[in-house]
């Protein structure tokens, strides 16, 4: 059975993780049931941009990108569960108690603010938001969710901050703490 800790507890460990997770990204925050605000939490979930550098051959061109969370000290946080490019999963001793860091990697096509939306949760919410309304979800039915990415056929809609993301479904931003599932039985008119 998965324990709980308590919420001064994971943001210690969130904080130490984060400050040394920092340097490798262009951007690192709590998300999760921390950033909700709960007095418990049954992992500590953190949204990471890594810094990308070009990657030059021998002639100058670019041949690649460099992913600066390749170099990062996984290990020295914990046993790692999980090490894919997108996701990484560890176990933290802690005291008597472990913790779960769930690590959610944006890189592209990602963008920053449906990731971030997403895994602050809860999670009835982010399945609303990524619902076509014709389902009774939150997303306007000529766009679609995949790799990270709200798409507009061909075209990524840009979405760098949860706002965009809320902009696009037509309502203003809800707190973290705030946030429910608004499921609809209404149908959208095409």
């Amino acid at each position: 059975m998965k324990h709980k800790l308590l919420r001064s507890q994971a943001e210690q460990i969130a904080a130490d993780f984060l400050t040394a997770l920092r340097p490798f990204c262009e951007r690192a925050e709590v998300a999760g049931s921390l950033r909700r605000g709960k007095a418990e939490v049954g992992d500590i979930e953190i949204v990471a941009q890594p810094i990308l550098r070009p990657v030059r051959g021998l002639f100058g061109n670019v041949v690649g990108m460099e992913n600066a969370l390749e170099t990062f000290p996984w290990a020295a946080w914990g046993q790692i569960v999980k090490s894919g490019p997108r996701y990484k999963q560890l176990i933290t001793p802690q005291g008597p108690k472990c913790a779960t860091l769930d690590v959610f990697i944006v890189l592209p096509p990602a963008q920053w603010g449906l990731i971030y939306l997403l895994r602050t949760g809860p999670a009835d919410f982010s399945r609303w938001v990524v619902t076509p309304r014709r389902k009774g979800g939150g997303l306007p039915s000529h766009l679609r969710v995949k790799d990270g990415a709200i798409w507009s056929g061909k075209e990524i809609i840009p979405t760098p901050t949860e706002a965009d993301v809320f902009r696009l479904l037509g309502m203003d931003y809800i707190p973290p703490a705030q946030r429910k599932p608004l499921w609809s039985t209404r149908k959208e008119v095409a």
